[in-house]
């Protein structure tokens, strides 16, 4: 986003807007490395104004031999701590990311599979052990930064690999930092006969993690909210706590039929409105946008009008 879209907000007054959310997610990429600390200073007041008490960095950098690898440097994730705590927002630290995720889960080997998920569980543990983030006092806990879904998931002998490997994470975030981790999940849209709710019943039989549900809303519409009551309702039985990830945006078609191509744009305030009716009431501990940047901040006309409405409605 450039400077220009983010004067434009300063005459915004501080107080919330009427849609309140809780947090943000923040997706780092190599162009947040040209941000000054200034730049980071008004974009975290930006988040602020916007109601957001927490951001969830997706991860801390991307890795799995791809040509676009790349670690967040400790300056950049240092100012990031030092301009969020100086808007008294709380930082969560996804776990470093290894690209490869996707293709493993599409290939039939359960060896190799298994195989990865001891690579990226080994990687994320000793990033947490050695990361000093833990003692910031506006650190709030892991991420850990791969999305679980039903259709992949869906074999007994798949899901025997998954609790071990959540519970490595889990284990780690306990001793740094007392906390435990987070983790997104979806529903899938695609065939099978998998269960999100028979998924997440295992897993929380098993493993302490919290849950984040993606609403699916920029996917698959409103409708999508059907589709998740059943995982819903099992986590308000058991008085399990989660979050409600609420996707500000609207993907268009991409003329890809493999999911390697994503394009989409703001959504409408309309539509977004909507998705808060359902939201205020769902039961989640926190609701998260995703994502405040680009969505709701971004330099394109989509995002400048969500951000108006968004802004007029509190009026």
């Amino acid at each position: 986003m450039q400077a220009a879209a983010l004067g434009a907000l300063a005459p915004l007054a501080a107080c919330a807007p009427p849609i309140s959310l809780n947090a943000t997610f923040l997706q780092l990429w190599l162009s947040h490395l040209d941000l000054t600390r200034a730049q980071w200073r008004q974009r975290f007041a930006v988040y602020r104004r916007l109601g957001c008490r927490e951001v969830f960095l997706q991860w801390a950098g991307l890795e799995g031999g791809r040509p676009d690898d790349w670690m967040a440097p400790q300056p950049m994730l240092e100012a990031i701590f030092d301009e969020a705590d100086r808007n008294g927002l709380g930082v969560h630290v996804g776990l470093p990311y290894d690209q490869r995720w996707w293709n493993m889960l599409a290939a039939p080997d359960d060896a190799a599979l298994a195989a990865y998920l001891d690579h990226t569980r080994e990687r994320g543990v000793a990033y947490m052990r050695a990361a000093a983030w833990p003692r910031r006092r506006n650190f709030r806990g892991w991420y850990v930064p791969y999305e679980l879904e039903q259709y992949n998931w869906a074999r007994p002998e798949r899901q025997a690999l998954l609790a071990p490997w959540l519970g490595a994470f889990t284990q780690a975030s306990l001793a740094s930092c007392h906390r435990v981790p987070s983790v997104s999940t979806y529903h899938s849209r695609l065939g099978g006969n998998g269960s999100l709710m028979q998924l997440w019943s295992r897993i929380l039989d098993e493993v302490r993690i919290h849950p984040m549900i993606q609403d699916g809303v920029g996917v698959a519409g409103l409708a999508n909210y059907r589709a998740l009551e059943p995982l819903h309702d099992m986590l308000l039985k058991r008085r399990a706590a989660f979050d409600l990830v609420m996707e500000l945006f609207e993907e268009l078609p991409s003329g890809s039929t493999d999911g390697t191509t994503f394009k989409a744009r703001s959504a409408d305030f309309s539509r977004v409105r909507q998705q808060w009716d359902v939201a205020r009431g769902y039961g989640a501990k926190r609701i998260v946008a995703f994502a405040v940047d680009p969505w709701v901040i971004g330099d394109t006309p989509e995002a400048r009008a969500l951000m108006a409405a968004w802004m007029a409605a509190r009026a």
